[in-house]
């Protein structure tokens, strides 16, 4: 059964990596489906293939960090498809593990920038049309970096609980409009970003203590966080909100002596 049909979704960063496989789910299970992404290639190419297994959806570049473009894009999806029932902010970057003395201001804005301020901007946009409308769905992508630490990584952990507070925010303030607020915080995920970090280690010993450190002792798969996100966007779902749903293998419960 199709939980998400007769709905719409604008999922961000949705070009490759968790952002591709949620895009794909939420199609699969029915939705109308607006990838945006700077990503061009690779985000048509998504598009096209959604369309080919007998979906719908439809690309668009956007530069998040741009609020007039954020503007338009979220006016392209009412425009389109006349609503816009769930909104995945998933779009994020970060860097090579770098110690803050070493990290520049720029590299932290933008870093900030990308992974948080583009939820406000689409947040600014799109809820009191959600409002208008009579609910929706807001999933944001976090991260188990915002409780579990690793060297190196302050500013992207940074930006991970910020989404944490932030979302709880939002979902005590809109709960009263039928606006659900919830965030996603996977763990090691066999997606783009986790994949980087372990190709750069060709014997492979990252990628074992990257396993290690889950309970399940293996990487996560990215259609598991889509499958998550398609249940957080669906009725199933209606009377969840201002949840943090952790898809990390058991990674945050585990203590190996």
């Amino acid at each position: 059964m199709e939980v998400l049909s007769g709905k719409v979704a604008l999922v961000t960063g949705a070009a490759r990596g968790l952002g591709e496989a949620i895009a794909v789910e939420l199609a699969a299970q029915g939705a109308r489906v607006a990838l945006l992404d700077v990503l061009d290639e690779l985000g048509a190419e998504v598009a096209e293939n959604i369309k080919k297994s007998s979906g719908n959806a439809y690309y668009r570049n956007c530069d998040i960090r741009d609020t007039e473009e954020v503007r338009s894009a979220v006016d392209e999806v009412y425009s389109t498809y006349g609503k816009l029932d769930v909104l995945v902010n998933n779009a994020a970057v970060s860097t090579a593990p770098t110690s803050i003395p070493e990290l520049s201001e720029e590299t932290w804005n933008n870093i900030f920038n990308v992974n948080v301020s583009s939820i406000y901007r689409f947040c600014r946009f799109v809820l009191p049309r959600m409002q208008e409308a009579g609910g929706g769905a807001v999933i944001n992508m976090s991260s188990v970096h915002q409780s579990h630490s690793l060297t190196g990584w302050t500013a992207y952990a940074a930006t991970k609980g910020a989404i944490i507070s932030m979302s709880r925010q939002l979902a005590a303030e809109w709960g009263r409009f039928n606006i659900r607020v919830n965030t996603v915080s996977p763990g090691a995920i066999d997606a783009t970003m986790t994949r980087q970090i372990l190709d750069r280690d060709p014997t492979g010993r990252q990628e074992a203590a990257f396993r290690h450190m889950h309970a399940l002792e293996r990487l996560g798969r990215s259609e598991e966080v889509g499958k998550t996100v398609a249940f957080l966007a669906s009725d199933g779902a209606g009377f969840i909100t201002g949840e943090d749903i952790l898809v990390d293998g058991g990674l945050t419960k585990l203590c190996r002596l």
